[in-house]
């Protein structure tokens, strides 16, 4: 009897999964989107965007968790998580990307381009599209490139004009090889640090000064720790967002295809977003009690940041002045 019982139930439920609609029956993909920035952010507002496409792509739903504000960690050690296999999307820097694949970090070189069309233009060549080959051998699926905004200076209690204004000064960067060479081009003291220790370590004086977007400044409430802001302009920071290649991989070919479609629309959308921003959060650092320079002498600044690409010697040869001839100089 307890045999028929069994037969029966197992037969019940084959017939009500039978009739049950195929959607119901397949649990959506699982992506996890980590990155440092805080909800409001940029980044984070463009991953909503993202997730609400992928909710009803092509091919099935593919449901995107977001995880802002260093929840997963810090952005080297996320990557790390990504190429592991862990189903993971984040956004990193160049200057990260490099350490699988050198190259990349050439794109946050200071004062190598002159506004965000023309890192666009060497973004999409088939130079940069090339290394994408030695990226894949680490699990790593780039999908797009964005802006995320122009990198200034700022300062405790000091203003810097010149690289002379710099020297000694303790400044973070980001723990990657190419922000520690532009920071040593200026005579400062490189202090490499997570992003999310920033606030205390200016508080506490334990660094002097930091770089970032002016948004990303407000987005940390950085102004209440440090008094001057110069407009270096130093870096125009190309961010990429990237994903697991493996993850990707399991993906059906619609899903393949809306999830690089939709990506490259948060990243047309999160740059769009981040020129719109600029002179407005300038602004708004001035009236949160900042001292905005003008002033700077960036030619000074950009003629010491010539010497930073001798210090990659792993770079493709003549790096740099090919860049520089792409872009017609």
């Amino acid at each position: 009897m307890m045999f028929k019982t069994i037969a029966a139930s197992a037969a019940l439920t084959g017939l009500l999964l039978a009739g049950a609609p195929a959607e119901a029956q397949q649990k959506p993909t699982v992506l996890r989107f980590g990155h440092m920035n805080s909800p409001t952010h940029i980044v984070n507002l463009g991953g909503q965007r993202l997730k609400a496409a992928m909710e009803k792509a092509q091919g099935g739903p593919v449901q995107i968790d977001l995880f802002p504000s260093a929840q997963l960690g810090e952005n080297s050690a996320v990557l790390e998580q990504l190429t592991l296999g862990s189903n993971i999307i984040t956004q990193v820097g160049p200057g990260t990307i490099a350490q699988y694949v050198p190259n990349y970090s050439v794109m946050v070189h200071p004062f190598l381009f002159k506004d965000w069309a023309e890192v666009k233009k060497v973004a999409d060549s088939p130079l940069v599209k090339g290394w994408e080959k030695d990226l894949v051998k680490h699990n790593i699926k780039p999908l797009c490139f964005f802006n995320f905004g122009t990198r200034d200076l700022y300062t405790r209690n000091k203003p810097v004009k010149t690289p002379a204004d710099s020297a000694g000064l303790k400044i973070r960067v980001q723990p990657v090889a190419i922000y520690t060479e532009m920071v040593k081009s200026m005579g400062g003291q490189p202090t490499p640090m997570p992003w999310p220790e920033v606030y205390s370590a200016l508080s506490q004086g334990v660094i002097d000064s930091a770089e970032a977007p002016p948004n990303a400044i407000i987005d940390q409430k950085h102004f209440e720790t440090a008094k001057f802001y110069m407009k270096t302009n130093h870096i125009l920071d190309a961010a990429m967002v990237v994903m697991s290649l493996r993850a990707f991989n399991a993906l059906n070919a619609e899903q393949k295809k809306t999830l690089e479609t939709e990506a490259n629309a948060a990243c047309d959308w999160m740059s769009a977003e981040s020129e719109k921003v600029y002179d407005s959060s300038v602004a708004e650092l001035e009236k949160r009690g900042m001292t905005i320079v003008n002033d700077v002498d960036r030619d000074a600044f950009a003629k010491a940041a010539d010497s930073i690409q001798k210090a990659f010697p792993t770079w493709s040869p003549n790096l740099v002045a090919d860049i520089r001839k792409q872009l017609g100089r």
